[in-house]
């Protein structure tokens, strides 16, 4: 697959070098130096949304298992999966199997394992319950690019994947299903569906945390289109929002959102009636935030990483130290 996802990039750099050309790159440059210090308001308002999810991650254990486990180590098994699932083409998947080895071993690895498969679901709920609200209670009068058919479409499109990824829940939960039957896993899926029946209180808790998370976009979006010089509403803001996250929905396989950020945020401003060189400065502004949170979210699983494997390489010889000492008392 390697063709493919070269591809893909490929694609993506030519789709940003068009957009960039059709549109003046003195244009566009013009547009993200006068942004100048819009970044360093830009770049902190994603803590707001990492603590969200971080707690949304925390609700994801059982009761039990969520008391004493730190805040900032749920950050950083956050950010660094985050970092992994965007830099890397695995479909948003690869990061979820880092966010345990961040996490440590505060508790047993299927305890963690289990958190970690809720989190994944409840996310992808959150995300379709954040457009469908946003299509259905705030955007219908909003969205006039589209007609009333159109919307029913976007509407019926967002509801059915999210009966979707709820059938795909239960199946994986399910003790009869095929899906993670071996070793740890299987174990991870026995605790995931423990949960699920014994909290479903805790479970709804964790999906609204993560709609929460996708809402705070709405307000990077409003403080971005703030310092280019736009006046919008908040209501407008949340359209922003919504659209992106169809958008990256659909597109969830490129890496590094090449192209689609950029892309996506053009269309979308041309359908919201605002200057389509404005979304593609927008476009490019989010893409620098993202690289930059996701850059240090890979350099906190390399830290990680490095660190396991040096405390696997050390306990052999402390081992060997102790062997040694009883030997010579």
């Amino acid at each position: 697959m390697k063709w493919l996802e070269r591809v893909i990039l490929i694609a993506g750099l030519a789709t940003i070098g068009y957009l960039v050309w059709k549109f003046n790159p003195h244009v566009v440059l013009t547009q993200i130096r006068l942004f100048g210090w819009g970044f360093a308001a830009v770049l902190p308002l994603q803590f707001c949304d990492q603590f969200f999810n971080s707690q949304a991650w925390r609700f994801a254990f059982k009761s039990q298992d969520a008391r004493g486990i730190p805040l900032y180590k749920l950050f950083l098994g956050r950010i660094a999966g985050d970092g992994v699932n965007y830099l890397t083409p695995s479909g948003s998947v690869a990061g979820e199997f880092i966010r345990p080895m961040v996490l440590g071993d505060v508790r047993p690895e299927a305890v963690t394992n289990a958190s970690v498969f809720v989190a994944k679901f409840a996310q992808a709920i959150a995300q379709m319950v954040f457009i469908l609200g946003g299509l259905v209670f705030v955007l219908d009068e909003r969205l006039s690019f589209l007609s009333l058919r159109e919307r029913k479409y976007a509407t019926l499109a967002a509801l059915g994947m999210l009966i979707f990824l709820c059938i795909a829940l239960y199946l994986a939960a399910s003790p009869k299903s095929v899906f993670f039957t071996k070793g740890k896993w299987r174990e991870a899926k026995d605790g995931m569906a423990d949960y699920l029946v014994s909290h479903p209180v805790r479970f709804s808790t964790c999906i609204g945390l993560f709609v929460v998370g996708y809402s705070a976009g709405a307000l990077e979006a409003y403080v971005i289109c703030h310092f280019l010089g736009m006046r919008i509403a908040v209501v407008m803001a949340l359209a922003i929002e919504v659209l992106s996250n169809i958008i990256d929905s659909i597109f969830f396989m490129v890496p590094a959102k090449m192209g689609t950020q950029e892309a996506g945020k053009t269309a979308i401003f041309l359908w919201l009636g605002f200057p389509a060189a404005k979304g593609l400065a927008f476009g490019l502004i989010r893409h620098i935030r993202e690289l930059v949170w996701a850059s240090v979210g890979f350099l906190v699983f390399a830290w990680k990483r490095r660190q396991a494997a040096f405390i696997k390489e050390a306990a052999p010889a402390a081992g060997q130290a102790r062997f040694g000492n009883s030997l010579a008392h």
